[in-house]
């Protein structure tokens, strides 16, 4: 009979009288002995019974072995001596061994059959059977019911002849070891409060997957989904801590290969990263030291829009693979090096400039003190020249006061004043020194001109520095003292502004030396 066949005459005959649930074990007994049930998507006959038709396991279970007892070798039509008995009838017949089985009529009640059943003196199993005897010397000796049908190490059933219990699934053959949720009343006591007794497989067998071979439920915690429940076996807790910790070693390894691909903490963020930690020039840098600062917990902070994360094992940012103290303390040590030049370096320019400013101020008070002795001097020698001339009768304004004469600021004047006063004739001078001398009277001055030399030095004396006016040497001088300057502020990491503004001085000054080299070193 095909499968469709089969399920509408179990629905047929459980619509008809009570004899036909014979056949509507028939069929469900087909339908697990060929597995058919799968084509619908259940996983057990059980599973099948409820979802169709609302059968329990119990009534499924108990039609299924009244066909087996009750039928002609096992088919669809029942032994004429069992034709017209109730299912109630058939259903306290199941056990009964055979030869009480033979004492039956149709005229025995259930009230008699169960009298029967409670004079057996050996208990059946789930199944009905009595347990299963071995012939002396026989090379088999597993337990179970059925005459080897059922074993008791692989059984999951309710039993009142079981004779050792059932194995658990993961035992080894030369080291078995029991389930420890089958037959267990204090395991009993406590599935009955979880959340999970109704999705229980061990007490509800249907929802347990199908053992190929004897079409068995085979119940397990370690088949069940429901991984919270309190009620698990010790060994589905051991292996759901497996699985967790393979599940978190595998993503921590993803962790890592992709911690892998990410670059190293670039320049700017170790720079953010320097100035979070607070770091000064002086502050000792190593990875212990670090570590017991900013790496005993778990934390993170922001600089410079950059997030870090810290941690035991280092630093990391969410763009950057994680560094440990270690190379943290190495890298911060190259920046801090850098700020250490880059003060030195501010510290020598603000000193060095100083040193200029106060060399000028010593520069113009000198030549201000010399420009001072050179007026006093002339004053002086004025006033000898004065003292030295005869005396002049005084003259009397019409208030009878002395009347000064008036000073004369040109020396020149002063000298033609007092020949005319001496009636002395005017000397003849020379053309180019204005000295009497050998080359008095001449175009140009003779050698030894005594005269010349002394106007030289005259004018020399008093003429005073123009500060307008440079040479090679103070051209050279500023261009070395300017070139260290760009050298070390680049050493250093100074500002762009620094080194831009250098660099132009720098550039200029060397033009400038260039020129004054080509023009034979003359001065500007």
């Amino acid at each position: 009979m095909k499968y469709q066949d089969l399920k509408a005459g179990i629905r047929s005959h459980l619509e008809d009288a009570a004899e036909d649930f014979f056949m509507v074990g028939y069929f469900l007994r087909q339908i697990s002995e060929n597995a058919l049930f799968t084509e619908d998507g259940y996983k057990s006959i059980w599973e099948f019974a409820k979802g169709e038709y609302g059968l329990s396991t119990s009534s499924a279970s108990r039609f299924m072995a009244i066909n087996a007892r009750f039928s002609i070798d096992g088919g669809e039509h029942m032994a004429e001596k069992y034709i017209g008995m109730g299912v109630s009838k058939l259903q306290e017949m199941l056990g009964l061994p055979d030869e009480e089985l033979e004492k039956v009529t149709q005229e025995t009640t259930v009230r008699e059959i169960r009298a029967m059943k409670k004079r057996q003196e050996a208990p059946r199993s789930f199944y009905g059977f009595p347990k299963t005897e071995r012939p002396e010397g026989s090379l088999l000796t597993t337990p179970g019911c059925g005459d080897g049908k059922y074993d008791c190490f692989s059984c999951c059933r309710e039993c009142a002849i079981r004779q050792e219990p059932r194995h658990c699934r993961t035992a080894p053959l030369g080291n078995p070891f029991p389930c420890t949720r089958v037959n267990n009343e204090e395991w009993k006591k406590n599935i009955a409060y979880s959340l999970y007794k109704d999705e229980c497989q061990l007490l509800h067998p249907e929802l347990a997957p199908v053992r190929e071979g004897d079409k068995e439920p085979d119940p397990c915690c370690l088949n069940c989904t429901n991984k919270t429940c309190f009620n698990r076996c010790d060994v589905a807790k051991k292996k759901d801590e497996d699985e967790k910790k393979q599940a978190q070693e595998e993503l921590r390894k993803q962790q890592r290969e992709a911690e892998a691909k990410k670059p190293e903490m670039g320049d700017n963020e170790m720079k953010a990263l320097y100035k979070w930690f607070s770091i000064k020039t002086d502050t000792k840098l190593t990875g212990a030291a670090l570590k017991e600062q900013h790496g005993k917990s778990y934390h993170g902070g922001s600089s410079n829009g950059i997030y870090f994360n810290c941690s035991p094992r280092g630093v990391r940012t969410d763009h950057s693979q994680e560094m440990t103290w270690g190379q943290i303390a190495k890298r911060i040590k190259e920046i801090q090096e850098a700020e250490k030049k880059k003060a030195d370096f501010v510290e020598r320019s603000n000193g060095a400039q100083k040193n200029v400013r106060d060399l000028i101020k010593q520069q113009e008070e000198k030549r201000r003190i010399e420009a001072e002795e050179k007026k006093a001097a002339r004053a002086a020698a004025k006033l000898q020249a004065e003292a030295e001339e005869p005396g002049k009768p005084e003259i009397i304004d019409g208030d009878f006061r002395e009347v000064e004469d008036e000073p004369m600021d040109d020396p020149a004047q002063e000298a033609a004043k007092t020949r005319d006063e001496r009636q002395e004739p005017e000397p003849v001078l020379c053309d180019t020194c204005e000295h009497e001398g050998e080359c008095a009277g001449k175009k140009t001055h003779e050698n030894g001109c005594m005269g010349y030399e002394e106007k030289a030095q005259e004018l020399e004396a008093e003429a005073e520095p123009n500060p307008e006016e440079y040479s090679r040497f103070d051209v050279a001088d500023i261009l070395k003292r300017e070139s260290a300057y760009l050298k070390d502020g680049g050493e250093a990491g100074a500002p762009a502004k620094f080194i831009r503004n250098h660099k132009i001085l720098v550039d200029a000054l060397t033009l400038l030396l260039e020129k004054m080299d080509a023009e034979g070193g003359a001065e500007d």
